[in-house]
């Protein structure tokens, strides 16, 4: 059964709970003694305000949530090729602007903000004037309505844990209808907001069905819905298919699609007629049908690209970015972590340069620049691609731009600068935190944890090391372009051609769980393989290795390549990452641990370790927490992790052949 991470707008509550550290340093400092405690009285500080929940959010449905149109009822008439191309499926934006006759899909948390299992909700609704509007199994988690009016709904959710605490909180939904990108240009092009308008018009979005109209077929009438806005024949909120309608098509003798074909009706035609007003992806695409009520949605959710890009919304569903933002609560609360462990927190702290403040902490001089924990977006598209901005345009193709936030040079905290290209994104985050000051403060005892867990940049790159003044080896890797990308994001590889036997069409049957969106080297696979039906089939993505001219002479079929020497000295020549786990391993008997026999990581002082011991855990975390067991760097990783064993004990790693 495949685990689906909801995408959910944020919304506010009423019931608090207080931030929970998320522990970054630890320095001990002797306690006062009580007469200077006496002496000087410490200033009672003022108690952090306790911060509302949303315990109810909106949530998007695709097709693969298997929900259906009432019968008879569609939200595209197709009559081409693949004429049930999900035409009968609900698929919603989880935004809390939503068309007028649309369902809107509730949903309720699973635990409070102290993990605690939610055992019961309880829902009510209020709806506008003249609305006939009901909330569908108002008892459950998952409620639904149908927005059949314009206006607010107020919905309201109380939910019990199963200790008998209730957490209330209110959400107003507003349904809407479509007014075009003319009606927001009004104001978002420089005049009373920021020129929003002007940036997204130099899109591939703003010209999406101009650019493929030409290419429409009979058998390809199913693209249109995706290249306007507000196309639902199911909806009555006045979107494209409603003014495809005034402008005299029947839907009782085929698509949208066909009408314009069998017409001869061109682009020009198109965009000059009452369909042209929500021609090409507009501005309520992505913001819902607010342009006739000016109701202002902001989402940061995979919910909204979904819509139309179901590949790799479907692909970052099982990603290790999916589980971040509100899915891990104790980083989405802390004003320090949300910069990388939540997508609203990258934008607003990281690319924006905001101060992350919370709405518990918000003041009139400073309002809150983040929305609440349990609301907050992980690590999704919005979060690396900017909607409104084509950057790098040309880049990777000419007249294409992957709107990429950050690209190019990247300031690492370790004090070297180096050019990401498009990768720049995962660098910020993927570098270890530390400070050459911090690290130095560690190795002298005064702090308590050693590298953060993100050091991947740093090994790739071979920075951020204690190499005791010996210059260590880099491998090519460090120049391959674009760094991260070329790899992770390498396509996924192909494991039956499907029934057309050939490779390269429509109907490949992939091993999306490695690749892509999903930025996995290593995963599992279960289907078709050349025919056959195979079972949690461990996949290494080794495609990105073997292009591009790298590895394409003799091509990997494993990261665990042959050795060329047994470097953790154990008689055997294995495979590089089997060789750097020899060399943790052998490192890590000689390091401090915890009464569990773990090396440590945490509360590291000059009274559990040596200055030694400090310099040698350091590079052992940096190289553990990096994960790729060297395949980053492998003659770095190598070379430091011997060096470092010979100046923690003296002597080399015993019968290893030494890197020098």
């Amino acid at each position: 059964m495949r685990m689906r991470i909801r995408p959910y707008l944020a919304l506010a509550a009423i019931v608090g709970l207080v931030i929970a550290a998320c522990t970054t340093t630890t320095t001990e400092e002797p306690s006062p003694s009580p007469a200077a405690t006496a002496a000087v009285a410490a200033p009672t500080a003022a108690p952090t305000p306790k911060m509302p929940v949303a315990a109810a959010l909106v949530r998007s449905v695709d097709a693969a949530d298997k929900q259906k149109l009432p019968a008879t009822k569609v939200s595209i008439t197709l009559k081409g090729g693949y004429a049930s191309h999900d035409n009968d499926k609900v698929i919603t934006s989880g935004l809390s602007n939503v068309p007028v006759g649309t369902d809107v899909f509730l949903e309720g948390i699973a635990t409070d903000p102290s993990n605690v299992k939610v055992t019961s909700w309880k829902w009510t609704l209020e709806a506008p004037a003249f609305s006939k509007a009901k909330l569908d199994n108002d008892a459950s988690r998952t409620p639904r309505f149908v927005a059949d009016r314009s206006g607010p709904y107020v919905v309201k959710l109380t939910a019990t844990n199963e200790k008998g605490d209730k957490i209330s909180s209110e959400l107003t939904v507003n349904a809407g209808v479509y007014a075009g990108v003319e009606t927001c240009a009004t104001c978002h092009n420089g005049s009373v907001q920021p020129d929003m308008v002007g940036k997204w018009q130099q899109t591939n979005h703003a010209r999406k069905l101009e650019t493929t109209f030409a290419s429409y077929t009979a058998d390809r009438d199913y693209c249109l819905q995706c290249h306007v806005t507000g196309y639902n024949e199911s909806d009555t909120a006045r979107g494209f298919d409603d003014r495809a309608r005034a402008s005299g098509w029947d839907p009782t003798k085929g698509s949208v699609t066909g009408w314009l074909i069998g017409m001869k009706s061109g682009i020009e035609q198109v965009m000059a007629s009452a369909m042209g007003t929500l021609a090409n992806v507009q501005c309520e695409s992505c913001h819902g049908p607010g342009g006739s009520t000016h109701t202002a949605v902001v989402s940061y959710e995979t919910g909204v690209c979904a819509q139309c890009h179901t590949a790799q919304p479907a692909q970052w569903e099982g990603s290790g970015h999916a589980k971040t933002g509100r899915n891990y609560l104790s980083t989405a609360q802390n004003p320090s972590c949300v910069s990388c462990h939540t997508g609203e927190g990258f934008v607003q702290v990281t690319v924006r340069g905001e101060q992350p403040i919370f709405p518990n902490t918000a003041t009139k001089e400073k309002p809150a620049t983040l929305s609440l924990p349990t609301a907050m977006a992980p690590i999704s598209c919005v979060t690396c691609h900017d909607p409104h901005e084509a950057t790098n345009a040309g880049e990777p193709r000419e007249g294409h731009s992957l709107q990429l936030r950050l690209a190019g040079e990247v300031k690492m905290n370790n004090g070297a600068k180096v050019d990401a290209e498009f990768a720049a994104a995962c660098v910020t985050c993927h570098s270890n935190r530390r400070t050459p000051e911090y690290m130095q403060e560690f190795v002298d005892g005064k702090q308590a944890r050693g590298t953060h867990e993100n050091t991947q940049a740093d090994v790739l790159y071979g920075l951020g090391a204690i190499t005791y003044g010996q210059p260590l080896r880099n491998s090519a890797h460090i120049k391959a372009a674009e760094a991260c990308l070329d790899c992770h994001m390498a396509a996924s590889p192909v494991m039956d051609p499907g029934v057309d036997k050939a490779v390269g069409t429509r109907d490949d049957v992939k091993a999306t769980s490695v690749g892509g969106h999903s930025w996995a080297m290593t995963g599992k696979y279960t289907g078709l393989a050349g025919g056959k039906q195979v079972t949690d089939q461990v996949i290494q993505n080794v495609t990105g290795c073997n292009a591009k001219g790298c590895h394409a002479g003799d091509p990997l079929t494993t990261f665990d390549v042959k050795a060329e020497g047994d470097y953790d000295g154990n008689g055997k020549v294995e495979g590089v990452q089997t060789e750097v786990s020899g060399l943790l391993k052998v490192l890590a008997d000689k390091l401090p641990k915890d009464d569990k026999g773990v090396v440590l990581a945490s509360g590291i002082t000059d009274k559990n370790s040596t200055r030694e011991q400090r310099q040698a855990l350091w590079n052992y975390q940096l190289v553990n927490s990096d994960g790729s067991k060297g395949i980053h760097n492998p003659d770095f990783v190598i070379q430091l992790l011997q060096n470092t064993y010979k100046q923690l004990t003296g002597s080399d790693v015993p019968n290893a052949k030494i890197m020098r």
